[in-house]
């Protein structure tokens, strides 16, 4: 790809760092030299010192670790996509699935049928609903994180937002913890069975958002220990310990949302004088009064669609689409959550759609404040990237940097071969369709498509976090 992004400090070991790039050097050695001294694999490559991510300084048994190789290896969501309901749905109703899921299918591609309005529409849904926490309140804490430089207060803000999202997640938690008592049951002696039985009753599953302490201290001072006896004195270190360690893991962030910690939280805060100049004037015991105005559920409402798509994505990892689609829908799910990662510094969007009767599939990757590239005085700008797939046509890739307060932008668009000699056209097209909007391109590059355009090329900023602490659980 083109780097018409001006993208000056590629991280080391990607494909574009032509310095280390063996296929770019004139330097003639062999590769992967066997160490007769040490136990190697059969194709003489070291397991530890070969890897993607030892080049990068990643822990491999990190979660950030792990997150960067999924990237490296996982394929690509919109190729799974279009395999899968662009081209294989209809094969798939014919070969005889199950009657409810054939249901699930069609109803979600009449749901995704749009005109140009509706798309639209459907587009400011999706977008809205990715970002869970809005009003005024979260708008000034965005403020203040943007515009401080203390790390300290930064890191502050981001526990209190993490108390806020365990506390507006305390139904969902405590529903969590009740299924991880009912499965561990499952694993125990019958005679025993009965004991994980009561302790389920004794939950307050009525319990309000932030009012967790009478819960979190029975399943502190009674549940957990009265299992950690169960493992000592049966000595099962299979299962049923490892669904003990999810029930002290949704247990702790139960804790975490208590509502007395968060007004602690946010009267620690005001201690800062950036968060202070903001604040002023509100009592931190107003604090449940404000988040109670707060809707923290947004991204569960805004997209009906989504629901839908992921109970059909469920009923094809359970083999209702027949087992030879079952590894399919597993990947589907797998790239889904993986771009839905704490760890993906960017907003991601999806569009399965059929406009004006032409069924295509879309990604979209968003980063309102690059700053790679910026000319001086230019101020952050919008980088984007565009992933789609148009039935009979192929796989398209758009990489777009728009100035906030420049009506102009960079594009470059890689095109599926068969498109080769419509080029000159395209160019044009573009050019028109955005002279029409009233916005000029600084650059526009088009190109034949040789590769996919991998996610981490366009936002460097995925591998920041690699000199931070990495975390192992």
């Amino acid at each position: 790809m083109p780097n018409i992004l001006r993208v000056t400090t590629p991280p080391a070991g990607l494909d574009n760092n032509v310095k280390n790039n063996p296929l770019t050097t004139n330097e003639k050695q062999i590769q992967n030299p066997v160490d007769p001294g040490k136990i190697v694999r059969p194709d003489g490559r070291g397991d530890a010192g070969d890897s993607q991510q030892t080049k990068l300084g990643l822990n491999a048994q990190s979660n950030f670790g792990n997150f960067i190789q999924q990237i490296n290896e996982a394929p690509q969501l919109t190729q799974l996509f279009s395999t899968l309901f662009l081209q294989g749905m209809g094969n798939m109703v014919e070969a005889g699935i199950g009657p409810d899921l054939a249901e699930e299918i069609a109803k979600f591609m009449e749901m995704v049928k749009m005109n140009d309005a509706q798309l639209l529409e459907h587009l400011k849904d999706q977008a809205s609903g990715a970002v869970r926490y809005t009003g005024t309140f979260y708008d000034m804490l965005r403020q203040v994180m943007n515009e401080t430089q203390s790390v300290e207060l930064k890191a502050g803000i981001l526990d209190f937002l993490k108390q806020i999202n365990d506390m507006s997640s305390g139904p969902h938690l405590l529903e969590n913890i009740r299924g991880n008592l009912d499965t561990i049951s499952k694993y125990m002696m019958r005679s025993d069975r009965e004991m994980v039985r009561q302790l389920m009753e004794q939950l307050d599953m009525k319990a309000l958002p932030g009012d967790t302490r009478q819960n979190a201290a029975f399943l502190k001072k009674e549940a957990i220990p009265m299992l950690a006896e169960y493992i000592a004195k049966t000595r099962d270190f299979g299962t049923i310990r490892d669904l003990i360690g999810v029930l002290t893991s949704n247990t702790a962030r139960y804790e975490n949302g208590n509502m007395d910690k968060l007004i602690d939280s946010f009267a620690r805060l005001m201690d800062f004088q950036g968060f202070r100049a903001k604040f002023h004037g509100i009592d931190p015991k107003t604090l449940p009064q404000i988040l109670q105005h707060a809707d923290h559920e947004t991204a569960a409402k805004e997209s009906a669609w989504t629901e839908r798509f992921l109970h059909m994505v469920e009923s094809g990892i359970k083999g209702e689409a027949g087992l030879e689609n079952k590894q399919v829908f597993q990947n589907l799910m797998n790239a889904v959550l993986l771009n839905e990662s704490v760890y993906m510094p960017v907003l991601h969007l999806m569009l399965p759609i059929e406009l004006n009767g032409q069924t295509m599939f879309s990604e979209m990757w968003i980063d309102p404040d690059d700053e790679s590239g910026a000319a001086d005085g230019e101020g952050r700008r919008t980088k984007l990237l565009l992933k789609f797939d148009i039935k009979d046509l192929g796989f398209f890739d758009v990489v777009i940097l728009y100035g906030n307060e420049r009506m102009d932008m960079d594009m470059y668009l890689s095109y599926p071969e068969i498109l080769e000699d419509k080029e000159k056209e395209i160019h044009s097209a573009l050019e028109s369709i955005m002279a029409n909007n009233g916005i000029s391109f600084r650059s526009l590059v088009l190109e034949k498509a040789s590769e996919p355009v991998a996610i981490s090329q366009v936002f460097p900023k995925i591998f920041e976090r690699k000199n931070s602490i990495n975390v192992t659980i």
